[in-house]
């Protein structure tokens, strides 16, 4: 979307939204299509850092998201609406929430703005990482390319990258997560180590509180949080052999069930993009006994819509009218 695009339907949705026309206008795409469709929003992060290399949604932004949905939309969990799907029985102004991975900001930020609005969710976490204390490879990256006082590196692809600004760190950061991703999951290991060291950062200390504990977990579940797989260490499921599939869908399954109580529904397939899972993926996530996984794929979804491919994300945006005007306008795109 060209800056002129963006500028004019920002001034569009504040004076729809400034005349009250948000919500009715949400509703309405509710019912503009012959079949019922949802959206399920995806986040990851929530807080007011302001950490470039760790973004979140800032926390006064979600909480007017979130008061906005709760007037606008009817919430349930993901897991509900895939049985009323099946069912035929979608209502026409449904929407699921739902966060990856598991930071620990899910519950001390998001969870108390989910309560007060009475909405539900659904909180996919990388089992590996819950009380272990063991960040994610991917944010050990960050703190990496955040802490180094080197001014230039030389990247394991050859490439001798400048390190003198933060946006130049962002980018060598963007860089090699992309590199990092296509690798197996001992090689990105031992890959992430040897950056960690050639940058000169050993304390990781401050990735220390990063992400849930399972007595989080117990907390987000009191305050009506659903728990769904997100795998146990966050690998790109087609990339792996049959064996390292099950041990990580099978593995994440087992983790939720034993600590929390009952087995997890839902499952996320990490990155979640159309070429990082495969149909033997899928068909070990509903072997396992999960009854639905969502992807990252942009789309909302109808009853035509795999239940293990369900489509999810954004909008993201800051300013309320365009984030209720395009989240109405999803509804109305082909699922």
């Amino acid at each position: 979307m060209s800056a002129v695009t963006d500028s004019l339907l920002r001034l569009a949705a504040g004076g729809l939204h400034l005349a009250g026309l948000s919500a009715p206008i949400s509703l309405a795409a509710g019912y503009a299509r012959t079949a019922p469709t949802f959206p399920i929003l995806s986040y990851h992060r929530v807080n007011r850092d302001g950490d470039p290399f760790f973004p979140a949604l800032p926390t006064e932004v979600f909480e007017r998201h979130m008061a906005f949905v709760a007037r606008a939309y009817l919430v349930l969990p993901v897991e509900e609406l895939v049985d009323r799907m099946r069912r035929g029985a979608l209502p026409r102004n449904a929407l699921a929430i739902t966060f990856d991975d598991g930071y620990r900001d899910n519950l001390t930020h998001a969870a108390p703005i989910l309560a007060r609005h009475g909405l539900p969710a659904t909180v996919f976490v990388v089992t590996g990482a819950i009380g272990s204390g063991e960040p994610l490879w991917f944010d050990r990256l960050a703190l990496a390319f955040k802490q180094s006082r080197a001014a230039a590196w030389t990247a394991p692809w050859g490439e001798t990258v400048a390190l003198e600004s933060v946006a130049q760190r962002l980018a060598a950061l963007a860089k090699t997560l992309t590199q990092f991703k296509r690798v197996t999951n001992a090689e990105r290991r031992r890959r992430v180590d040897e950056v960690m060291a050639g940058l000169g950062v050993a304390d990781e200390r401050p990735l220390k509180n990063l992400m849930l504990s399972w007595d989080d977990v117990h907390a987000l579940m009191g305050l009506g949080v659903t728990i769904g797989a997100h795998t146990v260490n966050h690998p790109i499921l087609s990339q792996l052999d049959a064996e390292e599939v099950r041990a990580e869908v099978e593995g994440s399954w087992s983790a939720i069930r034993t600590s929390c109580g009952r087995p997890p529904r839902a499952f996320a397939y990490p990155n979640g993009g159309p070429k990082d899972y495969s149909e033997a993926v899928i068909a070990r996530v509903r072997e396992t006994g999960f009854t639905c996984a969502v992807t990252t794929r942009f789309g909302v979804n109808t009853a035509a819509t795999p239940p293990y491919e369900l489509r999810r994300g954004g909008p993201w945006e800051h300013h309320l009218p365009t984030f209720a005007l395009k989240l109405a306008g999803y509804r109305l795109t082909e699922a």
